[in-house]
C-alpha cells in the first residue's frame, strides 16, 4: 500500500478530524504519529493535490461545520481542536467544545453538577443521605435501604462530589473519555457502561470502606481502561496518548500513598480493571 504524506499537524484530534472529512470524499486516509506530530497519509497519488488543497483550507478554519459534521457522522474522533486555529471566534470555540461530547455525556455532566450543587458538595445531609449507597445518619451496617427497594442508591453515589477540584477533575475526563466512547459507539452503550461500572465500583468501594463515599472517579477510570485497551487493537479508531495513561495511573498510585487524603481507591482500581475487561471483551467481539 502506498503511503503518501500530505501534511502534518501537532494535534491528534485535528488530524483525525481532517481524516474524517477526507473519508466523506471517498479518500482512504489515516494518521501516523512521529514524535509530537501526526502525519496525514493517503494511498492514492491521484488524490494528492486535492487532499493537500483541502488540508490548507482546513488549517485556516478547522471549526467549520463541514469538519464537525464529518467527525460526528464518522464517530472516529471527539473534537476538532487544533493549536493552529488561533483565529477562531468565541462561538466557534464553544462549538468545538460541545462537539467533544454527545447528548448522554452532556446529560451525565449536567446531572452531576446539579446534584453536587443541591447537596452543597455533600454538606446538605437532608438530601445527601438519600443518594449515598446507605443512609449514614442511621447506618448500622448492611445495605438495608437497597434491600428495602431504594435501588437507586446503587448508582447515585457517582453523582455526588465533595470538593470543587473533585467535580472539575471528574467532569473533565467524563466529557473527554465519555464523549469519545459515545461518539464512536452510541449513547445507549455509554449509558450501559456508566451504569454497570458505576454500580459495580460503588459496591466494591462500599465493601472496602463503608458508605461514606461518592464521585464519578470509578466510572472515569473505567472509561480510561476501556479506551486504553480498545486503542491497543491495530484496527481500532480509539486513540489514547501514553502521557494520559501515565498521568492517570500515577494519580491512582498516589491515592494509595495517603498523601492526598481520603480517596475512593477501591472504586478507582475496580473501575479501571472492569473497564479494561470490557475493552478486552469488545476487542474480541469485534
Amino acid at each position: 500500500m502506498n503511503k503518501i504524506p500530505i501534511g502534518q499537524l501537532n494535534n491528534q484530534r485535528a488530524a483525525q478530524a481532517f481524516c474524517d472529512y477526507l473519508k466523506t470524499k471517498n479518500i482512504h486516509t489515516w494518521t501516523e504519529q512521529q514524535e509530537d506530530f501526526f502525519f496525514v497519509l493517503i494511498d492514492d497519488p491521484d488524490n494528492e493535490d486535492f487532499a493537500s488543497a483541502e488540508l490548507r483550507e482546513f488549517l485556516t478554519n478547522p471549526a467549520d461545520d463541514k469538519y464537525l459534521d464529518a467527525s460526528w457522522n464518522s464517530g472516529t474522533t471527539n473534537t476538532v481542536f487544533s493549536s493552529q486555529s488561533s483565529g477562531n471566534s468565541n462561538g466557534a470555540g464553544l462549538k468545538q467544545f460541545l462537539s467533544r461530547s454527545g447528548p448522554m455525556t452532556q446529560s451525565l455532566v449536567v446531572i452531576s453538577i446539579i446534584i453536587t450543587l443541591i447537596t452543597n458538595f455533600g454538606a446538605n445531609m437532608d438530601i445527601t443521605r438519600y443518594l449515598l449507597i446507605a443512609d449514614i445518619t442511621q447506618y448500622q451496617g448492611g445495605l438495608n435501604e437497597i434491600f428495602a427497594g431504594q435501588i437507586w442508591r446503587l448508582l447515585t453515589p457517582v453523582f455526588l462530589h465533595f470538593m470543587v477540584i473533585h467535580i472539575l477533575f471528574n467532569m473533565m475526563w467524563l466529557w473527554d473519555l465519555g464523549g469519545n466512547v459515545e461518539k464512536q459507539q452510541s449513547s445507549f452503550f455509554l449509558l450501559f457502561f456508566v451504569t454497570s461500572i458505576g454500580i459495580m465500583s460503588n459496591l466494591i468501594q462500599y465493601y472496602s470502606s463503608g458508605p461514606a463515599f461518592g464521585g464519578m472517579s470509578g466510572v472515569v477510570y473505567g472509561l480510561l481502561g476501556y479506551v486504553w485497551i480498545r486503542s491497543l487493537k491495530p484496527s481500532s479508531s480509539y486513540k489514547l496518548p501514553k502521557s494520559i495513561i501515565g498521568l492517570m495511573l500515577a494519580w491512582l498510585v498516589l491515592g494509595y500513598t495517603g498523601l492526598i487524603g481520603a480517596i475512593g481507591n477501591a472504586a478507582h482500581l475496580s473501575g479501571l480493571m472492569l473497564g479494561m475487561a470490557y475493552g478486552f471483551a469488545w476487542n474480541i467481539y469485534e
